[in-house]
């Protein structure tokens, strides 16, 4: 752990707590733990350690305090509407909007609006590129 301060003996020490918690609290087991996760168990241990005097003393506390382990969510979705490199050539080709995507009208009181390149469809952009 990169943040391990304590001795040989706290660490014996504060191990079996370590463990048991981590299996009260559905973390995986160390075995089969990959960087991510061990990197997640690290921070979770650690996240109050500001101020700490005497990491002998205060290790246990952490090793207690341990939350509870949520497996990351699936990734996100992908956005729909075109891909950001595309959205340039939307630009140079929209008569609607000006370079930076931003609707051209001839209100110049009205707030900003982005351009939703109105009669630009996605055969149009095919050919451009």
């Amino acid at each position: 752990m990169r943040l391990w301060q304590a001795g040989l003996a706290t660490a014996r020490k504060s191990a079996p707590k370590l463990l048991l918690t981590m299996r009260a609290q559905s973390w995986p087991a160390l075995t089969t733990m990959d960087e991510h996760q061990r990197r997640k168990l690290e921070d979770e241990i650690f996240k109050n350690t500001t101020g700490a005097a005497s990491w002998v003393k205060c290790l246990p506390l952490w090793v207690a305090d341990l939350r509870r382990y949520r497996a990351p969510g699936p990734a996100p979705a992908a956005q729909p509407g075109p891909a950001p490199q595309d959205l340039a050539v939307l630009r140079a080709v929209c008569p609607a909007c000006d370079q930076y995507g931003w609707a051209v009208d001839e209100d110049d009181d009205a707030p900003m609006r982005r351009c939703a390149h109105p009669g630009i469809k996605a055969d149009t952009l095919e050919e451009l590129q």
